[in-house]
């Protein structure tokens, strides 16, 4: 009987014990749908957006001003504050557009998002773009604490320039340190608005390892291109030289000299230095490390008068030494490490350097290479 009884006992307080547990969690529910109702009203009122402000007007209902609350107060706000907008824009849509009758199938392609801004800010945008990546390649840049590229358009042909300046950069360098300056390269380019159409698109942009600022056609015999230019080559470090004078070019070939008559006399000797024999064709055309192969073994100077009779003219013999290293005051330098400027930066004025340089040495029946050195000490 006893037994009995505990049992029936156990069975009568079973449900009590679970309408215990469902109204607790009715009231844990009902808590915090008020508490989500709290904060919506405290989203859509007019209290400030500071979080002191939302604090204070939390704490005014009741509620604790924990940053869970303010983050979820501003949440809200931020979603209102969306809502609104795209009713506005559907109102003013309505009100603009015709109504699709049918919307174009999913190709299950990425959507095609439009740029950014007005057609005349893209289009200069795209001007500065195109400048600085030209600058980019030919002239010496990425400092330890930066680099940055300014592009100007002139609106006269004397105010086209290239400079340069060096300077500091203090949050680069972290710990011990912490507080020295890098150094960060600044350059800043000027050039006409309309550089794309006037030196781009005639193939002007890079020639020689010089950056063509400015470019304009004037007379010149027949089969020559002649241009009042203005242009930009490597100086020492980060320096950038900007000169300005004469270009004439023709197929391939060109050359850069102050005067009108240097420009086209420059260019007809460079035609006349041009390979003739087949094995010389062919080095011309072979790859960088089979050249640098082939002429490493050379134990011959190359010298400056070797890069001029081979038709180069002197700024971009000037600026390919000093984009590579050399100093342009050294009269000669071994072949070896001419070899290893231009596998840095080669160009086809170098190879015709060297090809002259090898010549001369034949002509005058002395020619060592490095293998006859070597055998000679031994």
């Amino acid at each position: 009987m006893k037994k009995a009884a505990k049992i029936t006992s156990s069975v009568a307080t079973a449900p009590k014990h679970a309408n215990r547990k469902t109204g607790a969690a009715q009231a844990h529910q009902d808590t915090r749908s008020n508490r989500k109702l709290t904060l919506t009203r405290i989203a859509v009122s007019d209290v400030g957006d500071t979080k002191k402000a939302l604090i204070a007007a939390i704490r005014a209902v009741g509620l604790p001003g924990n940053p869970a609350n303010v983050a979820r107060v501003q949440e809200l706000r931020d979603e209102f504050d969306a809502a609104r907008r795209h009713r506005r824009l559907n109102q003013v849509n309505a009100k603009t557009t015709k109504a699709i009758s049918a919307l174009p199938a999913p190709t299950g392609g990425p959507a095609i998002r439009l740029p950014l801004g007005t057609p005349a800010t893209r289009l200069i945008e795209l001007r500065r773009r195109t400048v600085t990546h030209y600058a980019q390649q030919v002239f010496r840049n990425g400092a330890s604490g930066g680099t940055k590229f300014t592009v100007g358009f002139a609106d006269r042909t004397s105010d086209v320039i290239y400079t340069t300046n060096l300077d500091r950069n203090y949050d680069v360098y972290r710990g011990a340190y912490k507080g020295w300056g890098a150094n960060v390269d600044l350059h800043q380019i000027c050039v006409p608005a309309d550089w794309r159409l006037r030196v781009e698109r005639k193939g002007l942009a890079l020639l020689g390892g010089l950056m063509t600022l400015d470019a304009l056609q004037i007379e010149a015999p027949a089969g020559i291109e002649l241009y009042a230019a203005v242009w930009a080559s490597q100086g020492r470090g980060y320096a950038v030289n900007t000169d300005r004078g004469f270009i004439a070019v023709a197929d391939s070939a060109s050359f850069h000299s102050d005067t009108a008559e240097g420009a086209i006399s420059g260019l007809l000797r460079k035609g006349r230095s041009a390979p003739t024999r087949a094995a010389t064709i062919a080095d011309m055309k072979s790859a960088v490390n089979a050249f640098i192969a082939k002429y490493t073994s050379y134990d011959i100077d190359v010298s400056l008068d070797d890069a001029r009779r081979s038709g180069s003219c002197e700024y971009g013999i000037s600026s390919w030494c000093a984009s590579v290293g050399i100093d342009i005051r050294r009269a000669q330098v071994p072949m070896v490490e001419l070899l290893e400027g231009f596998r840095c930066m080669p160009q086809t004025e170098v190879r015709r350097a060297v090809l002259g340089a090898v010549k001369r040495a034949k002509r005058l029946n002395r020619l060592p290479t490095t293998l006859d050195r070597n055998q000679t000490k031994v």
